[in-house]
């Protein structure tokens, strides 16, 4: 073991514990997906079967809250608190990349921007009692009998992996992140075009809503084939086409002028 102490625990095990409780999470996320959608869906935000910000977050509340451990309520207002600061972070860090939400609870009552909302909060909150109370003994008593040089070499080899699995998944979300901001700007220019054109005849206001479906398509296509996995791991970026502002009725094709940046 390493013995450098943090409320406790030591490096070596929080560490472990962050490994662990990130495949928990991709598990649980797995699950609640496959629930869902009825089919497998690989819902980490890495390629492998990890989610780092349910490994992050319990490391967090094991080092934070240590002091309220034997004190339930705080224990409980503490958790919801702590994991609805992590999650709404997260999300306001991933929409500022991207300029599209990753997640969104605009839906549910009391939600904070979207982000965040009461219900989830509070089931954060029980979980996170649940596993420090119930779980998380086992897991310790797991994680301690893992010897010193084999857990050492384990965490060199899964550090490894990590930093392969980041570096992989950054650029792809790079590109995702490119594709995304022109699919956002072909909307925006496609209003433009139409607006111009409205007046024109209906052959040619239909000549260029097609030139323009097809186009959009195009991209849209090119979303998929490029970005599948991390599409149905967070099936809000499916519904692009809320950003692809071509307006136009049945009786006719006037089309409203909304140059609008979507938040």
């Amino acid at each position: 073991m390493l013995y450098i102490n943090l409320y406790g625990p030591v490096v070596f095990d929080l560490a472990y514990y962050f490994i662990i409780y990130s495949l928990f999470g991709w598990i649980t996320e797995t699950i609640y997906a496959g629930w869902e959608e009825h089919r497998f869906v690989n819902r980490g935000f890495l390629n492998g079967p990890f989610c780092p910000i349910y490994g992050f977050g319990i490391v967090l509340l094991l080092t934070t809250l240590r002091p309220f451990f034997d004190n339930l309520p705080l224990l409980f207002l503490g958790s919801v608190a702590l994991t609805s600061i992590l999650e709404y972070f997260t999300g306001w860090v991933l929409e500022t990349v991207f300029n599209h939400k990753w997640w969104d609870y605009s839906n549910r009552s009391f939600n904070l921007n979207g982000r965040i909302c009461l219900r989830f909060s509070l089931y954060w909150g029980i979980a996170a009692m649940l596993i420090i109370k119930v779980v998380h003994p086992w897991v310790t008593q797991i994680v301690d009998k893992i010897p010193l040089q084999i857990g050492e070499l384990g965490l060199y080899s899964l550090g490894l992996y990590f930093m392969t699995d980041m570096v992989y998944t950054l650029t792809s979300l790079a590109a995702l992140r490119s594709l995304l901001n022109e699919i956002h700007e072909f909307a925006l220019d496609a209003v433009d075009r139409l607006e111009v054109i409205k007046d024109n005849s209906v052959e040619a206001i239909e000549e260029n809503v097609e030139d323009l479906k097809a186009r959009y398509e195009q991209l849209m296509n090119k979303m998929a084939v490029r970005n599948q996995r991390i599409l149905n791991a967070f099936p809000n970026l499916r519904d692009l086409r809320q950003d692809f502002r071509i307006k136009y009725w049945q009786n006719g094709m006037k089309i409203p002028y909304r140059r609008q940046h979507r938040q």
